[in-house]
């Protein structure tokens, strides 16, 4: 179950790269982070759930760095 996880995660990441381009790889990040999480709190696994929420903190902070160095053009 866990490598569909997986697969599924890496799937979204990469329609969002086809469909938005570098764009859509954050949101495929966010969406994949935010399942995983659902998945490690279901499933128990705390390691699942360590790195999902690595990777969703690490994505807000890219997403927000973006908006405000774009705001400040």
């Amino acid at each position: 179950m866990k490598n569909n996880i997986l697969v599924t995660m890496a799937i979204l990441i990469l329609v969002g790269l086809a469909v938005q381009g570098i764009f859509g790889v954050a949101a495929g990040i966010l969406i994949s982070a935010v399942i995983g999480i659902i998945y490690g709190a279901v499933k128990k696994d705390k390691q699942f759930v360590k790195w999902s929420v690595t990777a969703l903190v690490i994505d807000l902070i890219c997403i927000l760095w973006f908006y405000v160095g774009i705001g400040n053009m």
